[in-house]
């Protein structure tokens, strides 16, 4: 972004603020009324009436929902003023529906100034890096908690604008930056709690970058004591409701969200596991709750770009990643998990996002440019061309029959509505007649609500794509699978360096005997694995069951118990069988890298005095990284394509998530059946298989440049 001309970044901010306007008006305009809306606009009335009436000593006595700071309910209030005034919401339990009969007029003022606030957050963003205020604008989770009736909008947008501060304060140490911040923080804290986490991550960050002198120290706690004193009055100035009695009300206030956690209805019905937040953010996706609102949700995949980038962005400035850290370990202890709690995450989320986006796009930039400047020549001499081919041609006949045609064949087959009832006039020819036609202009596309039901292959176009993105995007599949990919191959490289690093200690006996049987699982085939796994741990007849019928259910691993049941113990078991499975090819990967090392580099080493951890740190991991990146790559691509795993699970239990293999087979199985459509959809199927396939050769990609795979293979 740097390489910006100053109009051209103005430009750019402007068009992400109007994005994010847009956006978050039609959200608010189309969104039905959600929970905790009724609520806040009730409030709102109330202080509407306190302002209608002059008598400001209202705000002493009104703060309907006192669990929350007023601050956000009163800026409601506000906008209120200039419409009708209406009967006062009755008040209902926390655990009641949603009143979708909210005052029209009050209702679209309420959610305009929470639109605005959602548009200044990304506005204020944009400004810092404008491709991450664009992530931001079109993430839909945040999309739909900054455009309604909720208090999320403008503790996003004042957390954000505390934390700029700061940074700013640390680039020019002038003292009023470090006031604002505080400010920020102090209206953060009274417009909703949880939100002043973001305090917390701007004292760790700060302490952390404070050489660690007495003097500095010193200043730094002085600093620290009066920015966080600053924060306290502004919070309860902008507090009217605490001013009566301030611990006690503050104390009521707190101590509610415990008991809350503990006695609430809703709480216990939902009992989401701890591990939520990371639901929320990878595998959720808004379009499940309004499919006719959220067209394409992107969220999951600003999530994975997210940890790509977080190297990039620990180096650009560490107090985002403090705030995703500090905020994700608060999410992940706090009793109750509700959705709009990520939007605490999602600026970071976004800005990380960014950094490996903009990373990953300055490489290719560099790459051409050093291409362009050497004008490199790769072709290869005629003769020497001549002499290759005849060894050339069995090789390129063997690729184009088993890979190209197969490849091509695919991509027609997504053109159609090629099916099971059309399976004969396909086989026979009609693929190829009807993608022919079709590309050359003799045959009209025919739409696809009206495809499928002739025995004739027709030809659709490209339109088969529209409802396989928009399928796994709301449906949160395309979120799992990247989520499984990522968990199962850190946990499989995890234990398989592990076993290699064990087996690689001279003092450890039998190291041949052990390797050999750590290989044994990458030797069984993963459907016979699969089914032993889910053997052995069904709760009805496998050994766990077994074992806590006859023990009690005190015995290890008694928490997988009905996992059958229970998403989250499921994914647990599928982890543990990816992780059995795979872990072998990892640790071969790492024992080869291990033996290539020198000794006399650990030599060199111990005579320094280095330590077991100093050893692995500077020396073992950096030469074996190169040899160790390919087999993640490898490893990645398998995983995100597992089948059988997925399809024995179906057996055994009711997880509804899948792999998007698993999906294709299932779509394209005339007996089997998904994606809420008959089955034998062949068509479907090989659309998913393109789009698998596309998918896999972009994260390749980037993968191979954030970790500069290539480069650390050739330098092994």
């Amino acid at each position: 972004m740097k390489n910006f001309s100053p109009a051209l970044r103005l430009l750019a901010v402007l068009a992400v603020i109007a994005l994010a306007w847009s956006l978050r008006t039609n959200t608010a305009a189309k969104l039905p009324v959600d929970y905790d809306e009724d609520d806040y606009l009730r409030a709102a009335q109330e202080y509407a009436a306190v302002f209608r009436s002059g008598d400001l000593r209202g705000l002493m006595e009104f703060n309907y929902r006192p669990e929350h700071p007023p601050l956000a309910k009163i800026i409601y209030g506000i906008s209120l003023l200039n419409v009708p005034v209406t009967t006062l919401l009755p008040d209902r339990g926390t655990s009641a529906s949603p009143d979708q009969f909210l005052p029209l007029p009050q209702k679209k003022a309420a959610r305009a100034v929470a639109a605005a606030f959602g548009a200044l957050e990304v506005a204020l963003l944009a400004l810092l890096n404008p491709l991450a205020g664009f992530l931001l604008a079109i993430n839909a989770l945040t999309g739909k908690y900054t455009s309604q009736i909720m208090l999320e909008s403008l503790p996003a947008f004042t957390s954000l604008a505390s934390v700029l501060a700061y940074t700013r304060y640390k680039r020019q140490a002038q003292k009023g930056w470090l006031a604002t911040s505080a400010i920020f923080l102090g209206l953060t804290a009274t417009s909703k709690y949880l939100y002043a986490v973001v305090g917390v991550a701007i004292l760790a960050d700060w302490l952390f970058a404070t050489p660690k002198t007495l003097p500095d120290l010193k200043r730094f706690l002085r600093l620290a004591l009066l920015w966080g004193g600053l924060a306290l009055l502004v919070f309860l100035a902008a507090n009217p409701y605490l001013w009566p009695n301030p611990l006690g009300r503050l104390a009521d206030s707190l101590f509610y969200h415990a008991k809350y956690s503990t006695t609430a209805v809703e709480v216990e019905q939902n009992n989401f596991p701890f591990y939520q937040p990371f639901v929320w953010i990878f595998l959720f996706s808004v379009g499940q709750w309004h499919p006719d609102v959220f067209s394409f949700v992107l969220d999951p995949l600003i999530a994975l770009f997210a940890c790509l980038g977080l190297t990039r962005m620990w180096k650009r400035d560490p107090v985002y990643i403090f705030w995703l850290v500090i905020g994700m370990a608060f999410l992940l202890v706090w009793p109750t998990k509700w959705p709009q709690y990520m939007v605490v995450l999602t600026a970071p989320l976004s800005l990380s996002a960014a950094e490996a986006i903009g990373g990953f796009g300055v490489g290719i930039w560099k790459d051409w440019q050093q291409a362009h400047a050497q004008k490199v020549n790769h072709t290869l001499e005629r003769r020497d061309g001549r002499r290759a081919l005849p060894w050339l041609i069995p090789g390129l006949i063997f690729f184009a029959a088993l890979t190209l045609y197969p490849l091509i064949f695919q991509f027609a087959m997504s053109l159609t509505d090629f099916n099971s009832t059309s399976i004969m006039d396909g086989l026979k020819g009609g693929v190829w007649r009807e993608v022919w036609g079709g590309l050359t202009g003799q045959i009209k596309a025919t739409p696809i609500d009206s495809a499928y039901q002739d025995r004739a292959v027709t030809f659709i176009g490209a339109e088969t794509y529209l409802p396989i993105l928009d399928y796994i995007t709301t449906s949160g599949i395309l979120g799992f699978n990247l989520l499984w990919t990522f968990l199962s191959v850190i946990l499989q490289t995890g234990l398989g360096l592990g076993a290699a690093l064990l087996l690689w200690n001279q003092r450890v006996a039998f190291r041949r005997g052990w390797q050999a049987l750590f290989i044994l699982p990458w030797a069984i085939p993963e459907t016979i694995g699969a089914i032993m796994w889910f053997t052995v741990l069904s709760t009805a007849t496998g050994w766990l069951g077994l074992a806590a019928q006859k023990y009690g259910e005190t015995i290890p691993f008694s928490f997988l118990l009905n996992w059958e049941r229970n998403p989250g113990a499921t994914l647990l078991v599928l982890l543990i069988c990816s992780l059995w499975y795979g872990f072998p090819f990892m640790m071969l990967a790492a024992s080869a890298g291990l033996k290539l090392i020198p000794a006399e580099v650990f030599d060199a080493a111990a005579i320094d005095g280095a330590s077991v951890w100093q050893v692995f740190r500077h020396i073992s991991w950096p030469l074996l990284l190169p040899l160790l990146l390919p087999a993640v790559i490898v490893r990645g691509i398998f995983v995100f394509n597992q089948f059988y795993l997925f399809q024995v699970s179906q057996m055994y239990g009711n997880f509804s998530l899948t792999t998007l293999a698993t999906l294709s087979y299932n779509i394209f199985n005339p007996a089997a059946g998904g994606f809420g459509r008959p089955a034998g959809e062949f068509a479907i199927s090989a659309g998913l298989n393109m789009l698998t396939m596309l998918i896999l050769v972009i994260f390749v990609v980037i993968f191979t440049r954030w970790s500069k795979a290539g480069e650390g293979l050739n330098d092994a």
